[in-house]
Parts: C-alpha cells; structure tokens; sequence
C-alpha cells in the first residue's frame, strides 16, 4: 500500500500571528518544537473538517471539528488524523497575551473544547479570518490579530474562573464581588484593602485572609490588575498618540515613575518599549521576523 501522500501546508501573516493551514488524507501529523523562534509563543489549534486524537506528553485525548485546542509550540505534539481533515494552526506571540505563566500553561494543559462563554464566538472568528487572511490592510490585520489575543486571554480567565469550586459558596461569591469591586475602580488612586473591605462590609484582616487562601495579597491582586489593563491599552493599535503617563494616570499608578518600574518588574521592558513592539505595523523597521 502506498504511504498517504504528504498535507499541503500554506502559510500566511495577520499582524502578529502566523497561520498554517494544513490539509491532507487521514495521517500522524508530527508538530515539531519550534527551537528556532525568535520569542515564546502560544499555538492556538482549529479543525474544520476531520476528527483527530491529539497527543501530548502522555495524554491522548480526542480532537473534533469546531474545537480548539492549545499547545505550547516549544513542545513536541502529535495530531492522529482518522480521516481527510483541515487544520489551521495559529502561533502567536506569548507577549500579546496578558496571561501569567501559570494560566498560560494551565490553558495548554486544557483538552480540546468547544463550549463555555468564550469558545464559541472564537472559533467562528478564527474560521473567517483565516479564510480572507490576505486581504487585510496591514493595520486592520493588526486590529483583527489584537482581537484574536484578547479572546484567548478570555478563555485562559474563563478556564480559571470554571475550575473546582472551593467549599463554601458564599466565600466564593465573595472573592467574585470583591474582583468585580476591583475591576470597576482600577482608575481610584484610593483604592486600597481597607476601601475594599469596607465596601464588602468585611474587615481587612478577613480580607487579607479570604486571598491568602487564593495565593496571593489583595494588594498585589490591584497592581496585577491596574498592569494588565495598562499593558492591553498600551499594545492596541493607536495607543502610540496616547502618553505612557496618561495611561499610569488612567489605570491609579501614583506616578509615571513608579507605573514604569513596577512594568518593568512584572513584564521585563519598559512600557514604552512594549508599545512600540506591540503596535509596529508588520514589515516596518525593527519588526522581528520569524520562520511562521
């Protein structure tokens, strides 16, 4: 019997992210680490048509159509095609998610899904833009890829939220509306543990106890907050108009000062320099170039 013949593989850019597309008879389709990237990167899976058993480290676990999966490219997976199938992969760089190491590997850990809030609107996404991927004009690529990382954002939050349930469902409830509490006064320069303890009618050393269970301090849950919604503003497309301290302003740092260095400390570079990396048009100078 003559060995299936080899997928036909196409490549194509949208702003920051490389896309394959791969199509073939039923096959083991090896993805090998990518040792020679130029940056971390996440890999973002999508079947259109076929059904697969994807296989990582040990685990085997099935893989259908209109579900996504995802790996971490630096690692060795394999997909077992059980019949013709089309598949697009979608590497991205791990800089335009703001996603700490541990829920980012905890999303590549995640067996193949289709369900929940955030899948569902993806996975049509994914489906047209991969379709008309040349058409874009560079910087509606860029807004369209920008897109693309903030929904994968969503589903490694969602996969967090969605977890085991701690015992007690009024604590639980209590740790979402004291999170909702933050979100909605990021801005709030007085914004503290005693204002958030106050405004849940708790006192702060319950508070303090209520995150300590959470492995974390309510305190550095406001700075990690206040730099994720900071680091978003500063890699969307534009935000070159807007000043790095308007933005510490925006998001309740004290001051540029101490905005840039506590940047600095979480994400290794300076804001300026993540925004200029961030919102650099592909194909202008300076821009890093990768293999797809």
């Amino acid at each position: 019997m003559r060995p299936a013949p080899a997928p036909a593989t196409t490549r194509t850019a949208l702003g920051f992210l490389q896309v394959s597309t791969i199509r073939g008879a039923a096959r083991s389709y090896v993805c090998e680490p990518d040792d020679d990237a130029a940056e971390p990167r996440l890999l973002l899976g999508l079947h259109t048509s076929g059904e697969a058993t994807l296989i990582r480290g040990d685990a085997a676990e099935p893989c259908r159509a209109g579900e996504l999966f995802v790996c971490d490219p630096a690692e060795r997976f394999t997909l077992h095609e059980s019949e013709a199938f089309e598949l697009h992969l979608v590497r991205m760089p791990r800089r335009a998610l703001t996603l700490t190491d541990a829920q980012t590997r905890a999303l590549g850990r995640r067996a193949p899904f289709a369900g929940g809030a955030v899948a569902p609107l993806l996975v049509p996404l994914l489906r047209e833009l991969v379709g008309v991927t040349p058409g874009y004009l560079p910087r509606t690529a860029l807004h369209l890829a920008g897109g693309v990382a903030e929904f994968v954002t969503l589903l490694a939050l969602e996969e967090v939220d969605s977890g085991p349930r701690e015992r007690g469902q009024d604590r639980q409830d209590l740790v979402r509306r004291i999170r909702s509490h933050v979100d909605a006064h990021l801005w709030d320069r007085e914004l503290s543990p005693a204002s958030v303890a106050a405004a849940q009618h708790i006192s702060v050393r319950y508070l303090h106890r209520l995150f300590e269970s959470h492995g974390s301090t309510i305190g550095r849950w406001i700075q990690h907050r206040r730099l994720e919604e900071a680091r978003r503003e500063l890699g969307r497309p534009g935000s070159r108009d807007i000043t790095v301290a308007a933005v510490a302003r925006r998001w309740g740092f004290a001051s540029a000062t101490h905005f840039s260095r506590s940047f600095r400390a979480a994400y290794g570079v300076p804001p300026s320099a993540w925004r200029d990396d961030r919102t650099r048009l592909p194909g202008s100078p300076g821009t890093p170039t990768t293999d797809g």
